[in-house]
């Protein structure tokens, strides 16, 4: 009975396990997945996280970088405003350059016809005795009124005379005065030329230079933008499969709960069915003991016995739910950054370079075209405006100022007429011309506008840096 008891027992549990246990694997991996997923959450949060970081260093960077190309820009204006003042001091100071040789020339002329007069005088005193003529004047007089007449006479002839010199010496020492003012005044405007050609390369470079950092760092700044949406759409995913996998496993863990408490009655019910066969088994196999001894006398009488019929406890399949399947997560796309494109500079002639005798003709075509600042036509050119203008009509392209054009060049040592010379003042480059031999050049100063002048002159000699050729 015992044995009996013991069987039902273990066949009750097995049956209670085979029911059981697939449903709680079934919930352990929906934790597996719920967790798994979670994570891949946290991940994405992070992130989004730095490419928020990213993007807003990004936009700082772009802030100030505008802010930096604003104040260029109110530079670039304010010098154009400067440039146009300084334009009206030099058209101001070429007028006065035209009135001080016109008042040097009359001038000139005053002196020329003093020094005829003086030189007359002084002719008139050699041949003819003018001082003893002055005497017998005196001595020839009638009378005393007539002496003191003459003496008058006399005296105001003198100081005619001195009169005549004096002017002759104020009127040289003012012709010195205005060439010396006319020098100055030539030398201020190649100054305020210089001045202007500095500031507008300075400027222009600083400009070409914020706007290529603005375009990089919006670039950067889009490309962080994707990425972050890119986080944010892989986040929501994740999150919309932690909620499917927690939905689906408290689904399970409520199949485990209805699977145990179904299993809990029909093990209660087995069992009950079963204690009742043992105990009507029991109570036969006592009546038969007792009908044993009444006829023990007859040896040969066959003791029936009753076998029992054993019920098969039936188990029950449990339902498989169905795990939805694993959403991949889109593989990261890189963006890659468009590479900013780099300003060429035309290359410099590798052979013997441009012939002064097939830049001559052009170049004097235009004698006399006068100085703009920013100049590149017929209407005026200012020194890099003429070099480039003259290159280009025999097809070699210069770069626009005298600074590029110093910078491209091959240097040279012993210069040949056709080659580019450079100036410099302050350390930069300021002015170019074309040199034409036995040490003259032809360019456009703002003094002159287009003409000759002296590479060792005065003004030109010290600012000599040297030569380049194309």
């Amino acid at each position: 009975m015992n044995k009996k008891l013991l069987t039902i027992a273990i066949l009750g549990t097995l049956s209670f396990s085979s029911l059981i246990l697939p449903t709680a694997a079934s919930a352990e991996t929906y934790e597996d997945k719920v967790n798994k997923s979670e994570q891949q959450v946290n991940q994405t949060q992070e992130d989004i996280d730095a490419a928020q970081q990213k993007v807003d260093g990004l936009k700082a960077q772009s802030s100030q970088t505008e802010t930096e190309l604003a104040t260029i820009t109110n530079t670039i204006n304010a010098n154009k405003d400067k440039t146009t003042s300084l334009l009206a001091e030099i058209e101001a100071s070429q007028k006065e350059k035209e009135t001080l040789e016109s008042e040097i020339k009359s001038l000139e002329e005053k002196i020329a016809q003093r020094s005829e007069q003086l030189e007359d005088q002084a002719r008139t005193v050699q041949v003819n005795g003018d001082t003893k003529n002055y005497i017998e004047f005196i001595v020839e007089a009638e009378s005393m009124s007539d002496v003191l007449g003459r003496v008058d006479v006399v005296t105001d002839l003198v100081k005619a005379n001195k009169d005549l010199v004096q002017a002759q010496a104020d009127d040289k020492e003012a012709v010195v005065g205005k060439k010396e003012q006319t020098e100055q005044s030539i030398v201020q405007q190649n100054a305020l030329a210089a001045q202007l050609e500095n500031a507008k390369a300075e400027m222009e470079k600083q400009l070409l230079e914020k706007e290529v950092v603005v375009s990089q760092l919006a670039i950067e700044t889009a490309s962080a933008e994707t990425d972050k949406e890119k986080y944010i759409a892989q986040k929501a995913e994740a999150e919309s499969q932690v909620a499917e996998y927690t939905a689906a496993q408290e689904a399970a863990e409520m199949a485990v709960l209805a699977s145990f408490e179904e299993e809990t009655e029909e093990a209660v019910v087995v069992e009950s069915s079963e204690t009742t066969e043992v105990v009507e088994e029991t109570q036969e196999s006592q009546k038969s003991v007792e009908e044993t001894k009444v006829v023990a006398s007859t040896p040969t009488e066959t003791t029936k016995k009753t076998e029992k019929a054993t019920n098969s406890t039936s188990t029950k399949t449990p339902v498989k739910t169905e795990t939805p399947a694993k959403t991949e997560t889109p593989a990261k796309t890189e963006t890659k950054t468009p590479e900013t494109p780099k300003p060429t500079t035309p290359a410099p002639s590798t052979t013997g370079g441009t012939s002064w005798s097939a830049l001559q003709s052009h170049a004097t075509s235009v004698m006399g075209t006068p100085y703009l600042y920013g100049g590149t036509t017929t209407n005026g050119f200012d020194c890099s405006g003429f070099t480039s203008y003259v290159f280009a009509k025999v097809g070699i392209s210069l770069p626009r100022t005298a600074a590029g054009q110093y910078a491209s060049s091959t240097k040279v040592t012993n210069p040949q007429p056709g080659d580019l010379v450079f100036f410099k003042d302050g350390g930069s480059i300021t002015h170019v011309g074309i040199y034409v031999g036995n040490g003259q050049f032809i360019g456009s100063q703002s003094s002159t506008g287009v003409a000759y002048t002296s590479v060792n002159s005065s003004y030109w000699g010290p600012k000599l840096v040297g030569y380049g050729r194309y």
